[in-house]
């Protein structure tokens, strides 16, 4: 007597609705995994928006508690480690490459000179580029007549079409001899994951 065995498996049917159900699943699914590299990016500029507010700070009460560190023209200030800052109105200056690199450990930046952060100019990833007045006030962040800054931006991105950036901003001369007004640390988030 011969034993017949019934093979089975799936039908066309039941392959197509997998693959339907696969498809609606990744189509709900894969924005939630986008989203997550755009929260991680809020999430880190958020933390250096926290740290620069700290070294700002800092560096104002240092001036209060040592102002025999400030130079006689008042815009350089000797820190603790023997690093010379600039200053202005006895807060840290809004350039990058001259005082902030020095304020705060910041491994993941790269200081560049272009608008776009790219893996050519950034072997990071994250830039930051000093601006001038101008910059911000084209954008609205101040109505200043003096100061300097310069913003954080992500690598990918360029500075003048996309808005996903820190910023610090001071509005003081670089000529103030006495305590100005207080420098903006600050986010516009508007573009970030667009």
């Amino acid at each position: 007597m011969i034993q017949r065995i019934k093979l089975t498996g799936f039908t066309l049917i039941e392959l197509v609705v997998v693959i339907i159900v696969l498809g609606i699943l990744a189509v709900i699914a894969l924005p939630k995994f986008i989203d997550l590299r755009t929260d991680a990016d809020v999430a880190v500029l958020k933390g250096m928006q926290g740290s620069l507010k700290s070294a700002r700070d800092l560096v104002a009460a240092q001036i209060e508690l040592r102002p025999e560190n400030l130079n006689n023209s008042q815009r350089r200030f000797t820190l603790e480690n023997g690093q010379n800052i600039r200053v202005r109105g006895h807060y840290p200056d809004g350039r990058w490459n001259n005082t902030f690199t020095h304020l705060v450990d910041f491994d993941s930046v790269t200081y560049i000179t272009s608008n776009q952060c790219t893996e050519t100019n950034s072997d990071t990833a994250w830039c930051a580029r000093n601006r001038n007045l101008g910059w911000f006030t084209q954008r609205g962040y101040t109505n200043a007549s003096v100061g300097r800054g310069f913003v954080i931006f992500p690598r990918g991105n360029n500075l003048n079409t996309d808005r996903c950036y820190l910023y610090y901003f001071t509005p003081n001369d670089n000529n103030v001899s006495q305590k100005g007004v207080l420098p903006i640390v600050a986010l516009d988030l508007t573009e970030c994951g667009a």
